[in-house]
Order: structure tokens, then sequence, then C-alpha cells
């Protein structure tokens, strides 16, 4: 038995030496480049301002994840889509356009973050409207359908 059992260890390490061991890899993003994003994200981008012109909220609540963060010029954070969606309609009487202009795009397909300066046409005290330029930030999170929604808003006043 004892002779038996060092002939057997040196068949099964002889087998396991012969055997290749494979590389495990990791899934890779399917066809994701910033470069396909980025016309999806300005695309999405563009809603802000149709959505001022039309006074439509929904379409400015449909930009938002559901635990959404809007750090807006001179205000406290307000956070969640329904007190941001509250905001910008508190907003919309004074407000009659705005423009988003995309600098750069950058991230993964899970998370990606906007820079970029833009305009808000804002009624000033004699009731006609001035032209506020602004720079921003935005974070957009791919939702489980994969959509892309605002986590982070913020902007400032230029």
């Amino acid at each position: 038995m004892m002779r038996t059992l060092p002939a057997f260890l040196l068949i099964i390490l002889s087998l396991t030496a012969c055997v290749q061991t494979k590389a495990i890899t990791l899934p890779v993003e399917n066809d994701f480049s910033i470069q396909k994003m980025k016309p999806v994200i300005a695309e999405l981008g563009a809603n802000w301002g149709e959505a001022i012109k039309k006074k439509d909220i929904d379409l400015i609540k449909n930009l938002y994840d559901v635990d959404a963060h809007y750090l807006p010029n001179d205000h406290i954070a307000i956070h969640g889509r329904d007190a941001i969606a509250q905001y910008w309609s508190d907003s919309f009487p004074f407000m009659s356009d705005l423009t988003l202009n995309m600098e750069t795009l950058a991230g993964t397909s899970d998370l990606l973050y906007e820079t970029g300066n833009g305009f808000v046409m804002i009624m000033n005290s004699q009731g006609t409207y001035d032209k506020l330029p602004f720079k921003y930030v935005n974070v957009w999170k791919q939702q489980r359908d994969g959509t892309y929604k605002v986590v982070v808003d913020i902007f400032n006043n230029v």
C-alpha cells in the first residue's frame, strides 16, 4: 500500500501539471464609449430648456433619479426628486429658457459626469428677461432600465 500511494500521488501531480489554468476575465462594458454617450446626454440636457419653455414639470422630474441632490447657486441643497421638482416648479414663472453647453463628459457606463456652461433667461424687476450665464456639473447614473438620470446637479453663476 505504501508503494502505491507515492505512485498515485506522482500520477495526480503529473496530470495537474498538464492542465492549464484559464484566466478569469471580467465582463467588459459592451459597446460603451464616451463619444457615443455625448449626444445621448446632450439630448437629455436639452430637456431642461424644453421643460422651461413648456412649463412641463414632468419633463424636469423625469431627468432626476429618485434620490437626486440639487445644489443651486446661493441656495441650500435640495434632496429627492419630488423636492427638486417643486423647486423647479416654483421657479418656472421667472424663467423663459435655459441652454446647456457640454464641455466635458467622462466616466463609465454606470456613472457619467458632465461639466459645461450655459445660460438661463430670468425675469428682472422690470418684467423683461436677462440672460444669466452659469457653469454646471451633472452626474448621471444609469438606471436598471438602461436610461440615465441625474443624481447630482450643481450650478454656479459666472
